[in-house]
């Protein structure tokens, strides 16, 4: 098996259990955002996992500090 083929199927495991994490987070009400629109579970985890991914998850918590939204955000070098 070639190193690359191991590093993609690897990087697909992650992201199907970072979309499995994020359907159950959805199921309790947290809505999901990549770049400012409202994201399906697979599409945030795709965008979030990737080698070098230049996406950050930000957690924002309503006011009994329960997670409300998970935002993607590119992230840029200025």
């Amino acid at each position: 098996m070639n190193d690359e083929y191991v590093n993609e199927t690897g990087l697909e495991a992650m992201r199907k259990d970072f979309s499995a994490h994020l359907e159950q987070l959805q199921e309790k009400g947290v809505a999901l955002f990549v770049d400012g629109k409202a994201a399906l579970p697979e599409d945030a985890a795709a965008k979030a996992v990737q080698e070098d991914s230049p996406y950050m998850a930000d957690y924002v918590l309503g006011t009994a500090g329960n997670i409300e939204q998970v935002r993607f955000d590119r992230v840029t070098c200025r």
